[in-house]
């Protein structure tokens, strides 16, 4: 019996290693215990390639200072507490403020999309590749703002502004703005800049 196991053995081992081969390459049976390695490479390979030039981390810094200043703006239009609950938005506005300063906000949102296409332009290909998913967010949070901008516009042009619909609206352009500063967070974390 011991003799037919052997026999057996034998003729398996190089079943095995051809098959090790096959599926490996040329690592064999040895890139089997090196599997997870791979993704390490990558990784740091990712890591390298995403590593930010000091051209890219000023341009992030701008970006940041952009979406600072227009987020200030949208408070300064009337009850600082509209951007961070929505039980306050039945507070709503004074109106006049929001008419003096509506251009005044959409002049520092047009500054934020600005900065972030200025930092577009210094990322180079590889880096666009490997962040693309990120980026692509911020071709829907613009949309976004567009329309709410575009909404709060018709809101102010009717006789008689309803203060309710007013803050919903800057609510949201509000809550549009934290989202494009939230996204470009995730990508600093992801280049190594210090926010």
């Amino acid at each position: 019996m011991k003799t037919i196991l052997k026999a057996f053995a034998v003729l398996l081992l190089p079943a095995i290693a051809s098959l090790a081969f096959a599926q490996r390459g040329e690592g064999g049976i040895y890139s089997f215990r090196h599997m997870g390695h791979d993704s390490v490479t990558t990784d740091s390979q990712r890591a390298l390639v995403l590593q930010a030039t000091n051209d890219e981390r000023e341009a992030f810094a701008n970006c940041m200072a952009a979406t600072e200043a227009a987020r200030k703006t949208g408070r300064s239009l009337g009850d600082q507490d509209y951007w961070n609950s929505w039980r306050y938005r039945h507070v709503g506005y004074n109106l006049s403020a929001v008419y003096a300063r509506k251009d005044e906000l959409q002049s520092a949102i047009a500054n934020m999309t600005a900065a972030h296409r200025g930092f577009l332009e210094v990322l180079n290909k590889d880096q666009t590749t490997e962040l693309g998913p990120k980026l692509s967010k911020f071709d829907g949070l613009q949309g976004e703002l567009t329309l709410q901008i575009a909404h709060l516009t018709e809101e102010l042009a009717v006789v008689r502004p309803d203060p309710f619909r007013v803050s919903t609206r800057l609510y949201g352009v509000g809550k549009t703005i934290d989202k494009w500063r939230s996204q470009h967070r995730k990508i600093a974390k992801e280049m190594n800049i210090q926010r």
